[in-house]
């Protein structure tokens, strides 16, 4: 009876890994398992998914009148006709590269970081 019990945990176990969720496991900087829940059809919006992220954890310092707005609702104009999206090369954006590299992650979880990189992976589009 115990050996039955053992093989159904470990099959649900086994079903729940591999089961076909849009979200996938992946590993962080320090080799932790990390679950991305944005699937790759899901579609980030901008005024409701990057906006609130930008303003709540990045406003505070780079708000109107900055070079880099991130408080103000022109913040879309800023991003894009400033050069800081780069949508060759998401990740080497100048959103997280010409303040200091690494310096947007100082303030943006990995899965913050990750929606943003998403959102300029679909074309950084103004929805």
């Amino acid at each position: 009876m115990k050996s039955i019990f053992k093989i159904s945990c470990c099959a649900v176990i086994l079903f729940t890994l591999f089961s076909c969720e849009s979200s996938h496991i992946s590993f962080d900087d320090q080799g932790t398992f990390v679950t991305d829940t944005i699937g790759a059809f899901d579609t980030i919006y901008f005024a409701s998914d990057v906006f609130p992220v930008l303003k709540n954890n990045c406003g505070s310092c780079h708000f109107a009148g900055t070079d880099l707005d991130l408080e103000s609702y022109g913040m879309y104009d800023v991003l894009i006709n400033g050069s800081f999206i780069d949508l060759d090369n998401p990740e080497n954006s100048g959103l997280f590269m010409l303040l200091d590299p690494g310096h947007a992650d100082d303030y943006l979880t990995l899965e913050e970081h990750t929606l943003i990189i998403k959102w300029i992976q679909q074309g950084a589009i103004n929805n």
